[in-house]
C-alpha cells in the first residue's frame, strides 16, 4: 500500500490517494482536486472509489471534478451525511458565498462496512460528532506495516473537529474519538482531514481536548 497526501484549497484540506496492487482510492475531494487528477493521470491510475469522510463543503468541493474525470468511480459517504452532498445549507457552502451541490453518492457507508483497495481492506468506523454521519477508515496494515486510520475532521494532531456547526455535538464527538479511534492500536498512524499526521498513542497522551 502507498499513501500519497495532498494539502489543497483555501481551507488547507488534507486529502489522500491510496494505491495498492493497481487499485486506487481517494479520501476526500477538496478544492484544488485538479492536483489529484494530474497525479493520477501521470501515474496511469484510475481510482475506483472516492470516500468523503464527511459532507462539509471543504471536503466535497472537488467531488464533481473527480466524478466527471472518472465517471465509473464510486462516490461514497457515511449514510448520515449523504443529504449534505446536495444541500448548500447542510454542507455549509452557502456560508462561504457558494452554492455547492456535489453529485449524489453511489455508495452509502455504515459502521463495519469494508472498502477494498487492491489487497488492502479498510473498515468503516462511525465517528459522528463533527457531523452527523462522519466516518473514519481503518486498515490494520499500512505502507510500513503499521495500522493506519483516516480520521477526517474527527481527530487532528493536537486537536479535534469543531462542534459549533449544525448537526454537530461535542459529547458525541468525544465519545466517538475515545471509543473508536483511541481504541485502535497505539502505533496506528492517524491521517486527519487537516494538519499533519500523528499516532493514536501521541493523541491519547498529549491531545489537550481528550
Amino acid at each position: 500500500m502507498e499513501i500519497h497526501p495532498f494539502v489543497l484549497g483555501s481551507m488547507q484540506v488534507s486529502a489522500y490517494v491510496v494505491t495498492d496492487g493497481g487499485d486506487t482510492m481517494i479520501v476526500d475531494g477538496p478544492e484544488g482536486a485538479e492536483q489529484i487528477v494530474a497525479f493520477c493521470n501521470e501515474r496511469g491510475l484510475t481510482p475506483q472509489v472516492l470516500v468523503n469522510t464527511h459532507g462539509h463543503a471543504d471536503h466535497i468541493q472537488g467531488n464533481r471534478l473527480l466524478k466527471e474525470t472518472w465517471p465509473e468511480m464510486a462516490l461514497a459517504i457515511g449514510k448520515g451525511d449523504a443529504p449534505m452532498l446536495r444541500s448548500p445549507t447542510r454542507n455549509m457552502s452557502i456560508l462561504l458565498g457558494a452554492w455547492l451541490k456535489s453529485p449524489e453518492a453511489d455508495l452509502l457507508l455504515a459502521d463495519g462496512d469494508r472498502v477494498s483497495v487492491g489487497s488492502a481492506t479498510f473498515e468503516v468506523l462511525a465517528t459522528p460528532g463533527h457531523s452527523p454521519g462522519g466516518i473514519s477508515l481503518y486498515a490494520s496494515e499500512g505502507p510500513d506495516g503499521r495500522p493506519v486510520v483516516f480520521s477526517g475532521d474527527a481527530l487532528f494532531a493536537g486537536g479535534i473537529g469543531r462542534t459549533d456547526f449544525p448537526g454537530a455535538n461535542h459529547n458525541t464527538l468525544i465519545e466517538s474519538i475515545k471509543t473508536r479511534l483511541l481504541a485502535l492500536p497505539p502505533e496506528t498512524i492517524v491521517y486527519p482531514g487537516h494538519g499533519p499526521a500523528s499516532t493514536v498513542a501521541q493523541e491519547a497522551a498529549t491531545n489537550p481536548w481528550l
